[in-house]
């Protein structure tokens, strides 16, 4: 058995193809959607760098407290258990950004791909995983990793895949009943200014989309030249092959770029998800379960027939072949900036937001509450024409982080029943 992890850091969801963009090219990440498995409704539960780290490796919830909770010594970790089935495990991590050095420990090899002068990143990269995948290509039984950075800052994309981008015309269709005045000429960005951002500003968020969408094509081309060569080896086809990310970033939505706060929305915590498996079974099947990033390990674990004890997240193989149709009714999300805290509750019709805690003495803000899929840039809260249900949510949202801290397997409280139902005419986007 042999499987492949791609991760590309700091992806948002909306700029693939296979989930509805309409201006960003991605060929090679669509095609692999066509050729495999689509989660459409995967989610993080700890929605940074670290987090999402952990939950792969551990298949457990971790989500941030205001005060940190116990941990009876070491949980669940997949690499142990894939050690334990003699399965092989390497990990190419791109190191021209920083990323948790916790990851990197526990792998039969690791290869750190250092900056060099006279090759990108991202090719330098890609060769480390050529190189490893020749030497994996007569064994058996092995799990490659690979890490890529592209999409973190600085960016350095090729003038031949940036320039469509900041054309007059590339932008018109992505919004054809904006009347807003013309904005400056775009200038292609190499950083991502962190903070606060003017709504108004429209010249700083389209220079900002563009150069974003310039590296999500330009990573996409390096991962096309990847597939092809694992496709080009003996028994390229017989291999497991999942893609994802940790946590999608703020590119101005709500007024903020990066990790300015501890906000869940939509644009942060909805994930990637797109599974091949072996052969090209099941091609084409899209997934409307609630998934989460703690069920990669469980997944994994399965895939090479090993036990994950404790594990909070489960396989996703028997959605994947149609034996069943959900593993869990609601999924959960945490994110810590500095002191702040939010936590989030999703369902296939709701999502609430509620702040835990805040960088000042003062008292958080107030939840939020978004109907879904209507409200998906999440514009209108309608908290207030809910509220014994925002109620019962976030009950039932303080307990599922007290469940996912004690030891053993998760004994998540249930999902209140309601009979109240999203009124769509409430989600209408409004301009905040």
């Amino acid at each position: 058995m042999k499987a492949i992890v791609l991760v590309a850091r700091g992806l948002q969801l909306g700029a693939l193809g296979c989930y509805g963009s309409q201006w960003i090219d991605t060929p090679a990440l669509d095609g692999l959607a066509a050729e495999g498995i689509v989660f459409d409704q995967h989610f993080a539960d700890n929605a940074d760098p670290l987090g999402a780290r952990r939950a792969w490796r551990s298949g457990r919830y971790y989500l941030p407290t205001p005060i940190s909770a116990a941990e009876s010594g070491p949980g669940p970790d997949l690499l142990t258990v894939l050690r334990e089935q003699k399965i092989h495990t390497c990990l190419v991590i791109d190191d021209s950004r920083p990323s948790p050095d916790d990851f990197a420990r526990g792998w039969d090899e690791v290869e750190r791909v250092a900056p060099a002068e006279d090759i990108s990143p991202l090719e330098a990269t890609l060769e480390a995983a050529g190189a490893v995948l020749e030497r994996l290509e007569h064994r058996n039984d092995w799990l490659l990793w690979i890490d890529f950075a592209t999409l973190a800052p600085p960016w350095d994309v090729p003038e031949e895949i940036q320039a469509p981008y900041f054309q007059e015309e590339s932008l018109e269709d992505e919004d054809e009943e904006d009347e807003s005045p013309e904005v400056e000429p775009l200038t292609p960005l190499s950083q991502m200014p962190a903070g606060a951002i003017d709504p108004d500003d429209d010249t700083l968020f389209l220079s900002l989309q563009a150069s974003y969408a310039a590296a999500v094509s330009y990573l996409d081309s390096g991962i096309g030249t990847l597939l092809q060569a694992l496709d080009g080896l003996e028994g390229g086809g017989d291999v497991l092959l999942l893609f994802t990310t940790d946590a999608g970033p703020n590119l101005g939505e709500h007024a903020a770029i990066g990790p300015a706060h501890a906000r869940l929305h939509e644009v942060v915590v909805h994930l990637p998800l797109l599974v091949r498996l072996p052969g090209g079974a099941e091609a084409g099947r899209r997934i409307g379960a609630l998934t989460q990033a703690v069920d990669v390990a469980a997944t994994l674990a399965d895939y090479f027939r090993a036990a994950l004890p404790d594990a909070h997240g489960r396989s996703l193989l028997p959605l994947t072949r149609g034996e069943i149709e959900t593993i869990r009714p609601y999924a959960c999300a945490g994110l810590q900036v500095g002191a702040e805290i939010e936590y989030a509750l999703r369902t296939p019709e709701w999502s609430f937001l509620l702040p835990a805690q805040t960088n000042t003495e003062g008292e958080a803000p107030p939840p939020r509450l978004y109907v879904k899929p209507d409200d998906r840039s999440e514009v209108n809260d309608v908290l207030q024409h809910h509220l014994d249900l925002a109620e019962r949510f976030e009950r039932t949202l303080r307990d599922f982080v007290t469940a996912s801290c004690q030891p053993g397997p998760l004994q998540a409280p249930p999902l209140p029943e309601t009979e109240e139902t999203p009124d769509a005419s409430l989600a209408n986007p409004v301009s905040e």
